[in-house]
């Protein structure tokens, strides 16, 4: 496993996906990123720029920062780096990659619901990279996952055995199911219900990058499940 990121607005759920990269980690070194962005101010003044820049956290965001310490201090193989983040671009990302050598990326639903736009600008750019994405729901607790169910886009070529073997260099679990993106909400429970699963695959293609786009509604939130996303080009 390689370095993992996890893009934050340091809300409770942040707590979460920390315990859980460690878990993914299965006890190899791993450095956690913790990626807090920041829009670069539109200002000529040196005064402003700083006063914008160094505007603090608030207790809550203190109180998670500090439990994230904590729980990586009581881990023997992960470590902690926290990294701000000034504006963000295609570019910038792709470098961040590549300097951390990041392996997972760990989406949380308060980065997601995050208003600012950077944050959801932030998003599409990560979804339009090849890194696996990992996105948590709001019921999520951190657990070893090992029952998965791989949800085939009605365009993808790609059949669970092909994903399997990749998979497995991420986290140890196993594909025990596959359906269409195309079936029913109510099917897809009952699927889940059935093979007990508790995580769930999908694929993605890069789409155009849209300050404004508005996204439907994924498949953790639909189905109160973790997904993890693999890009389509997995080879």
């Amino acid at each position: 496993m390689k370095n993992i990121l996890i893009p934050s607005t340091l809300q409770n759920d942040t707590i979460n996906a920390v315990k859980t990269a460690i878990k993914s980690s299965n006890g190899d070194q791993c450095q956690l990123i913790l990626m807090l962005l920041a829009d670069i101010p539109d200002t000529f003044s040196s005064a402003s720029l700083l006063r914008n820049i160094n505007e603090g956290l608030s207790t809550t965001q203190e109180n998670v920062l500090l439990m994230c310490r904590q729980i990586i201090l009581e881990s023997k193989n992960c470590s902690l780096k926290i990294h701000h983040q000034y504006g963000i671009s295609s570019p910038v990302f792709k470098n961040i990659m590549e300097h951390f050598a990041i392996g997972l990326t760990i989406i949380t639903p308060s980065f997601k619901s995050s208003k600012k736009k950077i944050n959801s600008f932030c998003i599409q750019i990560i979804s339009n990279s090849k890194c696996p994405i990992l996105h948590t729901n709001a019921n999520f607790e951190e657990e070893i996952f090992s029952q998965a169910l791989y949800i085939k886009n009605s365009d993808s070529s790609l059949h669970a055995e092909d994903l399997q073997a990749y998979v497995n260099t991420i986290f140890s679990l196993k594909i025990v199911s596959e359906t269409k993106t195309s079936e029913t909400e109510p099917f897809l429970t009952d699927t889940i219900s059935k093979n007990n699963i508790n995580i769930l695959i999908e694929t993605r293609k890069p789409k155009k990058l849209k300050l404004l786009r508005k996204e439907k509604a994924a498949l953790n939130e639909m189905l109160g499940l973790p997904v993890l996303s693999l890009y389509e080009d997995i080879s």
